[in-house]
């Protein structure tokens, strides 16, 4: 029964990455996978190349990357936010940066500035975003309202499971190991920004809470994944001085062509 039972739990695994990344590249990603468990795969990652990318990505075997894979490349939920003129692409939380290879295919014309705290993911997301050279930059940060020192939060145990956040009591300050650095969106440096993708495992409420005056009004199209009801309290109540086409793809809320709903008082303005 035990032997049956495996089998059964194989082949919806097979199932699931077939869902995840085709029956082909599932195929390859499991292949990998078994290789590696007897010796005959060197390395802890896979290397794909679908069709809607320009250069081959790689994938952590053991990780979370099938599931992103899966509502990058297979679902491609962010083509909601495709802009063909934009040229100015910032993606915070770029995990190990399909999202930014996915963009930078669609938009042979734009850049991107990927933003991830994890160091493993930032890592990656350089491996994968090489190929595009001078297009893509990667920084390996938390975003934030301010330009701060953080600690990584591992609430899950995952790559989808750690938030950025403030040190308490105790644990590491600005320059002492286990510190990260967080940047705020106004010291990139940029006029505009075309799109704007967030994914901050919740952090995107304490991005929202205070400060978007500095730089909201210089977005004209944001995709984010708001994580829990505070997030969603937060974004709302930021994104109410504005006005927008508001839709949703999947886990992302997508507001397109965003403008002030009036223009901000004059000095000396009653």
């Amino acid at each position: 029964m035990r032997f049956f039972t495996e089998i059964r739990q194989q082949i919806a695994y097979q199932r699931k990455l077939a869902r995840w990344l085709g029956w082909k590249h599932g195929l390859q990603f499991r292949g990998a996978m078994l290789g590696a468990r007897v010796g005959w795969h060197k390395g802890a990652s896979v290397r794909l190349h679908p069709s809607n990318l320009l250069h081959p990505i790689e994938l952590r075997l053991h990780s979370t990357d099938a599931d992103v894979y899966a509502q990058v490349l297979m679902d491609e939920e962010y083509a909601a936010v495709v802009d063909e003129q934009a040229r100015v692409i910032v993606d915070c939380g770029a995990n190990i940066g399909l999202t930014s290879a996915y963009l930078l295919s669609r938009l042979p014309k734009a850049r991107v500035i990927a933003i991830e705290p994890f160091p493993a993911s930032a890592e990656m997301c350089r491996r994968n975003l090489a190929p595009y050279g001078s297009r893509a930059t990667v920084i390996e940060a938390a975003v934030w309202h301010c330009c701060t020192s953080l600690v990584l939060d591992y609430i899950e145990g995952d790559e989808w499971g750690v938030r950025a956040r403030p040190a308490r009591p105790g644990e590491p300050q600005a320059g002492e190991p286990g510190a990260i650095a967080a940047i705020d969106l106004p010291s990139l440096g940029l006029e505009r920004i075309d799109i704007l993708k967030i994914d901050i495992e919740g952090s995107e409420a304490d991005l929202f809470a205070q400060g978007t005056d500095r730089w909201l009004p210089s977005v004209s199209n944001i995709a984010i994944e708001l994580h829990n009801a505070a997030c969603v309290g937060e974004f709302q109540a930021a994104m109410a001085g504005y006005r927008y086409t508001l839709s949703h793809c999947g886990e992302l809320t997508i507001c397109q062509g965003i403008t002030r709903s009036s223009p901000p008082p004059k000095c000396g303005d009653a």
